[in-house]
């Protein structure tokens, strides 16, 4: 994995933890809505990764993975109206073996995030939820990283 990778794999977990942290349920006193929709990836399904919905103000954030395009976030865990800050991740195996970064005699895959920065750590990407939940799935449009991004990971 690299140190570009390792940074993004961290980020992920720590979007999950904070949508977790705001995800106290039906005790936290937000009033929750059940979310699905697509993300296409250089306009085809993306085939697995997260995403998640961060509030810009007080409401229930919310995560789900997404497989084949599609996610669903179920009404338990769903999210309460207001703008959002939505963020798409995919971690997927380069075909590469590189050090490890604990041991650097053993080799393990190098990973990389195949959605380019300014739709997750850097995001673009906005969702508002309206009074009432949304009455169409969400659907959001992703691209892999620009040939710059992919040098600056290389170095």
């Amino acid at each position: 994995m690299t140190r570009t990778d390792a940074r993004a794999s961290l980020r992920i977990w720590a979007v999950a933890l904070a949508a977790c942290w705001g995800c106290g349920g039906a005790g936290d006193g937000y009033q929750r809505f059940p979310v699905q929709g697509t993300v296409q990836h250089d306009g085809k399904p993306l085939k697995s990764g997260v995403i998640t919905f961060i509030p810009g103000g007080a409401g229930a954030a919310g995560a789900a993975d997404v497989v084949d395009g599609a996610f669903s976030i179920p009404a338990a865990e769903g999210l309460s109206p207001g703008a959002y800050r939505v963020e798409v991740y995919s971690i997927q195996p380069t075909g590469r073996k590189i050090p490890s970064s604990d041991d650097p005699t053993v080799q393990v895959d190098e990973t990389t995030n195949i959605v380019a920065r300014n739709f997750n750590a850097a995001t673009t990407l906005k969702a508002e939820i309206p009074p009432g939940g949304p009455k169409e799935p969400l659907a959001f449009q992703v691209t892999s990283p620009g040939p710059e991004a992919k040098k600056r990971a290389s170095r």
